[in-house]
């Protein structure tokens, strides 16, 4: 193959990446959210991670709270198939990641109370062995988004709180290929760039009674479109600068939770959610996604036991996947437990499996010269445990 058509070639498989969307982390790295699988997120008023979660919620601070998690979340996902003159192809993606979250919260009126926070929102990122459907041209790729929050929760009276927060999104795109060719030359190609959009999030909490609250939050998308990464490529002593489309699109989300207190040791927690994936299918052909959930909270003494499970529709149809984006239905469990100590900080260390589907694919790798893969999804699995202390 001549060194230019090789360019292009390249240039257009990255093209065809699905850099449409990415994974939604919606797991914080906080005890409550990872071991309820983010089921308790939308009736989060415990501390000042609801300034990520649901800003209604920070009016149940008295004076001032702190949150601080870490959470590593592995990833891994493996085609298996085969092209028409090329015979098997396989593939196999990981990656093992640190997603971290701060937040910080203080009262400055009866009413009033103010929080910012900076953590992790998802994204995409795997290494492959064989690139993402076994070709073997791309090493790694990366998007991942971290958001800054700025919010406020006002108490409207003694049941009700709304509360806002503006949010800065920022996107770190990275692309990587190191590859020996047949002949000898080596392939070379990398770029890295970023991208800022700003947002915002409106939530509302509702006391029924002294046991039982509702609440409800939205999420304004973000529009990283027209957002191009340059990719210096070289083939021995041949180089050429490739501009990406490296446009991506985080939905808009809505959600709906309900905690209720059983007992004095037993809360009951369940959540409506969607995210809004269609307001972008031009092109990607993407699906909104409904969510439902429900987690239970036991509590002994000074610890906190609680499990959670949470069901996602497909984000897309299998026909319409690619495989940096091969997301089917979601479920997710997790479990967890925190100390309360005798100061009143608390410690918890929660998990979290969040199985992101397997089917039949068949991939267009948009290159005439390479064979559609045609297969399936093995797996596609993330793992997620947390660390948090907060008071």
């Amino acid at each position: 193959m001549k060194k230019n058509t090789l360019f292009l070639a390249i240039s257009a498989l990255l093209s065809t990446n699905t850099f449409a969307g990415g994974i939604i982390l919606h797991e914080v790295a906080t005890f409550d959210s990872v071991s309820s699988a983010g089921v308790g997120n939308t009736t989060n008023r415990k501390d000042a991670s609801a300034v990520i979660t649901n800003p209604a919620g920070l009016t149940s601070i008295e004076d001032s709270s702190w949150s601080f998690g870490l959470q590593v979340v592995d990833a891994k996902t493996i085609h298996q198939g085969h092209a028409n003159l090329v015979g098997e192809l396989n593939s196999k993606g990981t990656t093992t990641a640190l997603a971290p979250s701060l937040a910080y919260a203080k009262r400055v009126h009866d009413d009033l109370v103010i929080g910012i926070s900076l953590h992790a929102d998802g994204g995409l990122g795997m290494e492959y062995d064989n690139g993402p459907s076994g070709y073997g041209f791309i090493d790694s790729q990366s998007q991942e988004f971290v958001n800054i929050n700025l919010a406020a929760g006002y108490a409207l009276n003694d049941q009700w709180s709304i509360g806002g927060a503006f949010v800065i999104q920022h996107m770190m795109t990275t692309i990587d290929i190191d590859r020996s060719l047949i002949g000898g030359a080596k392939l070379k190609a990398e770029g890295e760039d970023g991208n800022t959009e700003v947002s915002f999030m409106l939530s509302t909490m509702y006391d029924i009674n002294e046991r039982t609250f509702i609440s409800a939050n939205y999420k304004h998308r973000v529009d990283h479109s027209n957002t191009f990464l340059d990719l210096d490529a070289s083939i021995g002593n041949s180089s050429a600068r490739l501009r990406e489309d490296i446009s991506v699109y985080w939905p808009s989300q809505f959600s709906f939770g309900i905690q209720h207190k059983i007992d004095d040791a037993m809360t009951l927690k369940g959540m409506l959610g969607a995210e809004f994936w269609s307001d972008f299918s031009e092109g990607y052909k993407m699906e909104d996604v409904y969510t439902i959930g429900t987690a239970l909270a036991y509590q002994a003494n000074a610890w906190t036991y609680q499990a959670g499970v949470r069901f996602d529709s497909k984000m897309m149809k299998a026909e319409n996947m690619q495989p940096e984006l091969a997301v089917g239905q979601n479920w997710s469990l997790g479990l967890g437990a925190e100390m309360t100590r005798s100061n009143g900080h608390r410690i918890g260390l929660a998990y979290q499996y969040r199985d992101m589907g397997t089917a039949d694919v068949a991939y267009d790798n948009g290159v005439p010269v390479l064979p559609n893969f045609s297969g399936s999804i093995k797996e596609n699995r993330l793992h997620i445990l947390s660390l948090s202390y907060a008071y």
